[in-house]
């Protein structure tokens, strides 16, 4: 047979191609649309989560976080903030009283009141004196919990009449508190005992009512009867909380607290400190400081070749607190001086001349004294030396208790400052 009768005749097999689904040009651009509204959909959610992230972070986690503790205490930057808030508005009222009035107080250095501008003016050194008193204020707490302390409402209530200037019951021969800052015992940097500003105060302000208006001295003011007086203290106090609530967003129950806390602080205080004492052993000392010991050495040499005390401090000393006095620095108590300084004096027997002594404090060197203790005797105080010396127990107390509790603070905390109220807010701009 021939090839040609071998053959079929059927075509050749091909291989079968798979069927294609072919899109008009609408179900094209209608597909591509729906890719595009996905992707963006998907793009807006990731925003969104992105948003609330950040919001959870700013609203939530942020102000959650610890700025200090004691012990397994916290205190937490939310509640900082609106505290700091608080202080300010409350420092700013008794500022504003004092430019109005004596204004020349803020720029004396000597002034407590110079001290609370400063705060106004720098929002960091406000912020340090709120977290300061904060934490003590959970030491005082922890303390008070431990021995069985606690104020009532009565005890809160009449603190409130204190502060407010109200006397409920006339007749009770019950001390009236000034509302004005409480002042924190401060040791020069010097051995001069003039006051001088720290950024760590201890001790918490006190405030006073927004309302309350000083009057100057000499204009004769007509005495409120009992109705009026309590008509007056409800005014001012409701004043002064709408006005709180305005510029800080504490509510009364909140200041309430601020007010049970500050309560509770002074009824701790009488219990670790006892009652302000009467009298003190001082030490009536003079001093010559220089800046090097050889200065020192020559200052001692010429005392002993009958020189005298007052005028080489007149002519050699380089503390301008007590120079011009001859060196004098009056009479002290315990606590007063830098820590050299103290041990040397408070170990001397009086009339003994001591030195060259070096003091430092926080890292910086202040020089070299050349030091007289004049006398040493126990010494009646006045009210107000008293009261100092009774906060100074009470602050040595605080610092001793830091430790034992372990108190911390958190360098976040100055995240968290707020500059509000503003100078301006206070009527200070």
């Amino acid at each position: 047979m021939s090839k040609r009768d071998k053959t079929t005749g059927l075509p050749a097999q091909s291989k079968r191609v798979a069927d294609r689904k072919y899109l008009s040009r609408a179900e094209r651009e209608q597909r591509a649309n729906r890719i595009i509204l996905t992707s963006a959909l998907i793009i807006a959610g990731a925003v969104v989560v992105l948003l609330l992230a950040a919001v959870l972070v700013d609203n939530v986690i942020r102000p959650s976080q610890s700025v200090a503790s004691v012990g397994s205490a916290s205190i937490s930057a939310r509640d900082f903030e609106r505290r700091v808030r608080f202080e300010r508005w409350r420092t700013g009222l008794q500022v504003a009283a004092v430019a109005q009035f004596a204004p020349q107080l803020l720029q004396d250095q000597t002034s407590p009141f110079y001290a609370s501008y400063q705060n106004l003016q720098i929002p960091s050194l406000m912020g340090q004196q709120v977290l300061n008193d904060m934490v003590d204020g959970l030491v005082i707490k922890q303390y008070a919990a431990d021995n069985g302390i606690t104020v009532n409402d009565d005890e809160i209530d009449k603190y409130v009449y204190d502060l407010f200037g109200f006397q409920p019951t006339p007749m009770t021969e019950t001390p009236t508190r000034t509302p004005s800052l409480t002042l924190t015992p401060l040791v020069s940097a010097t051995p001069s005992p003039t006051a001088t500003q720290t950024t760590e105060p201890s001790e918490t302000t006190t405030p006073i009512p927004a309302t309350s208006t000083p009057v100057p001295t000499g204009v004769p003011t007509a005495t409120p009867g009992p109705t009026e007086q309590y008509e007056n203290f409800v005014q001012n106090r409701r004043d002064y909380i709408d006005e709180a609530a305005r510029l800080t967003g504490y509510g009364e129950a909140e200041i309430r607290a601020v007010f049970a806390e500050e309560a509770l602080r002074e009824k701790v205080l009488r219990a670790v400190a006892g009652d302000p004492p009467t009298e003190q052993e001082q030490i009536k000392a003079r001093h010559i400081l220089v800046k090097s010991s050889d200065e020192a050495q020559e200052i001692l040499a010429a005392l002993q070749q009958g020189e005298p005390f007052a005028a080489l401090a007149r002519a050699n000393s380089t503390d301008q607190g007590s120079k011009d006095q001859g060196g004098e620095l009056g009479w002290q108590g315990k606590g007063v001086y830098v820590p050299e300084f103290e041990e040397a004096i408070w170990n001397a027997e009086p009339g003994q001349i001591l030195g060259p002594i070096d003091t430092t404090a926080n890292g910086e060197n202040f020089g070299f004294h050349i030091i007289q203790v004049e006398e040493r005797a126990m010494r009646p105080l006045t009210d107000s030396q008293a009261q100092q010396v009774q906060q100074q127990v009470f602050s040595d107390w605080l610092e001793s208790e830091r430790e034992r509790l372990n108190a911390q603070t958190f360098s976040a905390w100055r995240d968290f400052v707020p500059e509000e109220p503003t100078l301006a807010d206070l009527g200070l701009g």
